[in-house]
């Protein structure tokens, strides 16, 4: 779960402000740094909203909005539209927080306090590798490969295929504990 959220930020922090440029027709880098900023803002908002809710709940929004947040990014890419993309990377900014927030308050509790610095290191390595390692890959791609449209629709199915991987493990997981 952690590490296709944050593939999903890697996503937007790393190309966001490219293809904001390319929806735009040149170098608009307060728009660029406006899409980092709606997905980390709607991220942060997702959390504070969400914060009474059930962790499995928060877990299951996210999973349930990374998609949408994707396909509607990638829709606008493919018409030309930056509100559509706005609107795509604040659905991705619910899910990312959401999930984050879920996956955290799902494993935390898991563990006796002694653990918990352990537990929440290894959680933000996995994390920080699903932020970086597509993120390079993706780099790879833009020069040696697709380009930057068809880099980022690759890296965007990946996600949604990364989510789809951890709604099944969730599934599977709720399975074997009933």
């Amino acid at each position: 779960m952690l590490f296709a959220g944050w593939a999903l930020a890697g996503l937007y922090g790393a190309l966001g402000p490219a293809l904001v440029a390319t929806l735009t027709g040149g170098n608009a880098e307060v728009l660029g740094g406006m899409s980092v900023f709606v997905l980390a803002g709607v991220a942060g908002v997702a959390v504070a909203v969400l914060r009474n809710a059930q962790p499995r709940t928060m877990v299951l929004i996210g999973i349930g909005s990374l998609p949408v947040g994707v396909v509607t990014t990638l829709v606008a890419l493919a018409v030309v539209s930056l509100p559509l993309f706005f609107v795509g990377t604040a659905v991705a900014g619910a899910a990312f927080g959401a999930r984050f927030q879920g996956s955290i308050r799902t494993v935390v509790p898991q563990v006796t306090p002694h653990e918990r610095a352990g537990v929440l290191s290894l959680l933000y390595v996995v994390s920080y590798l699903g932020f970086g390692v597509p993120v390079v890959a993706a780099g790879y791609l833009i020069v040696h490969g697709a380009g930057l449209l068809g880099a980022t629709r690759d890296y965007g199915v990946a996600v949604i295929v990364l989510a789809a991987v951890a709604l099944l493990a969730l599934m599977r997981t709720r399975r074997a504990a009933r």
